[in-house]
Protein backbone atom coordinates (compact mmCIF):
# COMPACT_ATOMS: atom_id res chain seq x y z
CA UNK A 1 0.00 0.00 0.00
CA UNK A 2 2.54 2.50 0.79
CA UNK A 3 4.41 1.69 -2.56
CA UNK A 4 1.39 2.60 -4.27
CA UNK A 5 0.88 5.60 -2.35
CA UNK A 6 4.22 6.88 -3.32
CA UNK A 7 3.65 5.87 -7.36
CA UNK A 8 0.34 7.81 -7.35
CA UNK A 9 2.02 10.98 -5.46
CA UNK A 10 5.06 10.90 -7.50
CA UNK A 11 2.54 10.47 -10.97
CA UNK A 12 0.55 13.51 -9.26
CA UNK A 13 3.49 15.68 -8.82
CA UNK A 14 5.27 15.03 -12.11
CA UNK A 15 1.91 15.90 -13.86
CA UNK A 16 1.57 19.14 -11.99
CA UNK A 17 5.27 19.78 -12.51
CA UNK A 18 4.63 19.50 -16.72
CA UNK A 19 1.55 22.09 -16.01
CA UNK A 20 3.73 24.64 -14.40
CA UNK A 21 5.19 27.29 -16.94
CA UNK A 22 8.80 29.03 -16.26
CA UNK A 23 9.64 32.79 -14.86
CA UNK A 24 9.82 34.00 -18.34
CA UNK A 25 6.53 32.96 -19.99
CA UNK A 26 4.60 33.81 -16.70
CA UNK A 27 6.56 37.32 -17.24
CA UNK A 28 5.80 37.28 -20.78
CA UNK A 29 2.19 36.36 -20.26
CA UNK A 30 1.44 39.28 -17.64
CA UNK A 31 3.35 41.82 -20.43
CA UNK A 32 0.68 40.47 -22.96
CA UNK A 33 -1.85 40.90 -20.57
CA UNK A 34 -1.36 44.39 -19.78
CA UNK A 35 -0.87 45.07 -23.06
CA UNK A 36 -4.30 43.88 -24.05
CA UNK A 37 -5.48 45.99 -20.97
CA UNK A 38 -4.03 48.91 -22.41
CA UNK A 39 -5.44 48.25 -26.07
CA UNK A 40 -8.38 47.67 -24.96
CA UNK A 41 -8.65 51.41 -23.05
CA UNK A 42 -7.58 52.74 -26.47
CA UNK A 43 -10.19 51.25 -28.10
CA UNK A 44 -12.82 52.21 -25.43
CA UNK A 45 -11.33 55.99 -25.94
CA UNK A 46 -11.79 55.86 -30.12
CA UNK A 47 -15.30 54.37 -29.54
CA UNK A 48 -15.96 58.27 -27.35
CA UNK A 49 -13.76 60.21 -29.15
CA UNK A 50 -15.66 62.30 -31.80
CA UNK A 51 -13.00 63.01 -34.43
CA UNK A 52 -12.70 60.17 -36.75
CA UNK A 53 -8.83 60.72 -37.67
CA UNK A 54 -8.11 60.72 -33.97
CA UNK A 55 -10.38 57.28 -33.19
CA UNK A 56 -8.62 55.87 -36.25
CA UNK A 57 -5.55 56.67 -35.21
CA UNK A 58 -6.13 55.07 -31.59
CA UNK A 59 -7.91 52.25 -32.69
CA UNK A 60 -4.59 51.62 -35.04
CA UNK A 61 -2.02 52.13 -31.81
CA UNK A 62 -4.57 49.95 -29.91
CA UNK A 63 -3.65 47.05 -32.55
CA UNK A 64 -0.29 47.74 -33.04
CA UNK A 65 0.04 47.39 -28.92
CA UNK A 66 -1.73 44.20 -28.79
CA UNK A 67 0.52 42.62 -31.44
CA UNK A 68 3.62 43.62 -29.69
CA UNK A 69 1.67 41.51 -26.14
CA UNK A 70 1.14 38.66 -29.02
CA UNK A 71 5.04 38.65 -30.12
CA UNK A 72 6.19 39.20 -26.23
CA UNK A 73 4.09 36.37 -24.99
CA UNK A 74 5.11 33.77 -28.35
CA UNK A 75 8.84 35.12 -28.11
CA UNK A 76 8.73 34.22 -24.74
CA UNK A 77 10.91 37.17 -23.07
CA UNK A 78 11.36 37.90 -19.77
CA UNK A 79 9.32 40.73 -18.28
CA UNK A 80 12.03 43.70 -18.89
CA UNK A 81 12.91 42.85 -22.52
CA UNK A 82 8.98 42.67 -22.62
CA UNK A 83 8.05 46.01 -21.38
CA UNK A 84 10.60 47.49 -23.45
CA UNK A 85 9.33 45.96 -26.57
CA UNK A 86 6.34 47.15 -25.97
CA UNK A 87 7.45 50.90 -24.47
CA UNK A 88 9.40 51.33 -27.50
CA UNK A 89 6.39 51.83 -29.51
Amino acid sequence: MKKLSLVLLGAAALSMGACQKNANQVAADNVEANAGNVADNLDAAASNTANDAAADSMSNQADALKNKGDNVAADNMTEAQGNKAVNAM
